[in-house]
């Protein structure tokens, strides 16, 4: 069997005074990233001499990214965006993953993955998923000439929940759409244990890019129906000391055709010391490589 690929969310690595992101996930022993793009810059933590960092409008600068990268030996493999398609500018928002996807498209990044979360809780979740579908379809339309794929994340209250997921993937068929399937967030959502399975091996022939965090539940609360959120601070844990099967979750997203990497998104890093960090996350790698 083909190894896995693994990769880590820039968001989440821990980086001291004196340190560059690049040190840090060389120690770390990867050399692919998810990128998060902030406003118009590409990815802050990689600025030249005068501090400014590439942007995503600057063309001169993309082209000197990926020559960059290469020179730190690390590949972008996943562009994140926080995109808001029910907010009153959505057309920034769209206009700004058009550029984005481009711009992946240039850095022979394959996946982008767009944000169905919104912050306007005054509508009514019919009405946010008609807006997401309606400008997802506008940007697979303007980005018609990439082979850039598109990921939702199952994110936030509404779109972990599956009737809805089934309404936004029926609704857009395009090949190049599907999700970044995060099994953690289906489990803090409130799924049992035994039905966070059943959805990804009912999504995996879908998913074009992977969160890979972990919750550890008290015994009788792992496989019943809870709220949405339950106490996540409280229980959400590095990848190898949670409840989710890494090793089923793999197996069950690649029999869907997946070929991409697995990305650590942990999210209980907080709880350890600063200087412990470092061999959290390292030991979240292994355990991850270790799932096939």
């Amino acid at each position: 069997m083909v190894p896995i690929s693994v990769s880590v969310r820039d968001q989440i690595v821990p980086v001291l005074t004196g340190e560059t992101l690049f040190e840090v996930i060389r120690r770390l022993g990867v050399s692919r990233i998810e990128a998060t793009v902030n406003a118009e810059e590409l990815l802050p933590y990689l600025r030249d001499r005068e501090g400014v960092a590439p942007s995503i409008r600057d063309d001169a600068s993309v082209r000197n990214l990926t020559g960059q990268l290469q020179a730190e030996g690390v590949q972008i493999s996943a562009i994140l965006l926080a995109t808001d398609f029910s907010a009153e500018d959505a057309d920034r928002h769209i206009s700004w993953a058009v550029r984005v996807i481009h711009t992946a498209s240039e850095m022979q990044t394959p996946v982008v993955r767009i944000d169905p979360w919104t912050s306007r809780d005054d509508l009514p979740p019919q009405t946010i998923m008609d807006n997401f579908v309606r400008r997802v379809e506008r940007i697979l339309d303007q980005t018609s000439d990439t082979p850039v794929d598109v990921a939702m994340e199952n994110h936030g209250r509404l779109f972990n929940d599956p009737q809805i997921l089934d309404q936004v993937l029926k609704a857009i068929p395009n090949p190049r759409f599907g999700l970044t399937l995060d099994a953690g967030n289906l489990y803090w959502w409130g799924h049992p244990i035994s039905r966070v399975y059943e959805l990804i091996e009912r999504y995996a022939h879908r998913v074009k890019h992977t969160h890979i965090k972990n919750i550890a539940y008290p015994l009788a609360r792992r496989d019943v129906p809870r709220e949405i959120g339950f106490e996540y601070k409280k229980y959400c844990s590095p990848l190898y000391e949670g409840d989710l099967d890494l090793r089923r979750i793999v197996e069950a997203v690649r029999q869907g055709g997946y070929q991409r990497d697995f990305c650590v998104e942990d999210e209980s890093l907080f709880k350890a010391s600063e200087g412990d960090q470092k061999e959290v996350l390292r030991r979240d790698i292994a355990c991850l490589r270790r799932a096939q």
